[in-house]
């Protein structure tokens, strides 16, 4: 289930990461297409992946409505690997494990768990675990050649973080559940029966409005006690609270709901030195040109071709 606190895809670095890896995840059915348009043979599949009223679809018309439809965007992506990889080796920049490791650790913050994100990963964008270590170690690299020569020093470091030191604070974790309805009247009906021993998740799946949560029995995953997408009241209440407890009618926009609080994580100790690093990998980032830009001055640089009528122009 997606949490909606997922903060890592809240600022722009992340932003910009998931819109590589969108590209990325066309990359991968790309190299299956190029097999499947070239007449290769692929192994343990059939001619036909589907049909309906005993009409089939091949493999071959799936992959040329893909084509059509995202066909520009997979071949920027293969030949932005291409370039990004060259200019990489061309300047001697080595994407290490423990870089992937801390960026595979940032774009999972606000996940309730690494099996969710992984979950998420594969729902949303199609990528495998693996697929989505390759897009990491891609998206280190771009950064790593578009920030290439520009210097962050410790006082530049030490400037931002007295203006942003809440952004670094430890933040409390709370996995909450909701019961939204709405009005009040109903919401106090909900606590009266809740107060009476009735099930939680079982009045969720019955009364809740919101359709995402009252699937999952109204869990909506981890929250930060500041997100910014929950009323304040809301979280300060929930904060308050032990696990196991309940606590309504609270305002939620125009509508009204019931929280309990499933379980609540203390946030861990703060890292400096991995603090410093992201501050100094965003500021570099500022001052680079912007990651599409490096991608399509890469492309001019190393004279990349386009043979098809593909709808973009490089």
């Amino acid at each position: 289930m997606m949490t909606r606190q997922e903060r890592a895809l809240r600022n722009t670095v992340v932003i910009l990461a998931v819109g590589i890896m969108v590209l990325g995840g066309l990359l991968f059915w790309s190299l299956r297409a190029m097999a499947i348009l070239k007449g290769d043979a692929v192994d343990g599949e059939t001619t036909d992946v589907a049909a309906a009223g005993g009409q089939p679809v091949t493999d071959r018309e799936w992959m040329d409505e893909l084509k059509k439809k995202h066909g520009d965007e997979v071949l920027l992506a293969m030949l932005n690997h291409i370039v990004v990889d060259k200019e990489a080796k061309a300047l001697g920049i080595i994407v290490t494990d423990a870089d992937i490791e801390e960026e595979l650790k940032r774009t999972m913050a606000g996940y309730s768990s690494e099996e969710q994100y992984y979950a998420q990963m594969q729902s949303e964008l199609g990528l495998s675990r693996q697929e989505v270590r390759e897009e990491a170690v891609y998206r280190l690299t771009l950064q790593a050649v578009a920030t290439q020569g520009i210097t962050i020093t410790d006082a530049d470091i030490d400037e931002f973080l007295a203006v942003n030191a809440e952004r670094f604070a430890p933040k409390k974790q709370m996995q909450l559940s909701i019961i939204r309805v709405n009005t009040y009247e109903e919401a106090d009906a909900v606590m009266d029966r809740l107060e009476q021993g009735e099930d939680f998740i079982a009045m969720a799946k019955e009364v809740s409005t919101d359709a995402e949560s009252r699937e999952n029995g109204g869990n909506i995953g981890m929250v930060e006690e500041d997100d910014p997408f929950w009323p304040s009241e809301l979280l300060r209440r929930a904060a308050g609270l032990e696990a196991g407890d309940i606590a309504g009618p609270l305002p939620v926009g125009e509508d009204y709901a019931v929280i309990r609080l499933d379980n609540i994580i203390d946030p861990p100790e703060t890292d400096e030195t991995e603090i410093r690093a992201e501050v100094r990998r965003e500021l570099a980032l500022e001052q680079a040109a912007p990651l599409q830009q490096v991608e399509s001055d890469l492309r001019a640089k190393y004279e990349t071709a386009i043979y098809v009528d593909n709808g973009r122009q490089d």
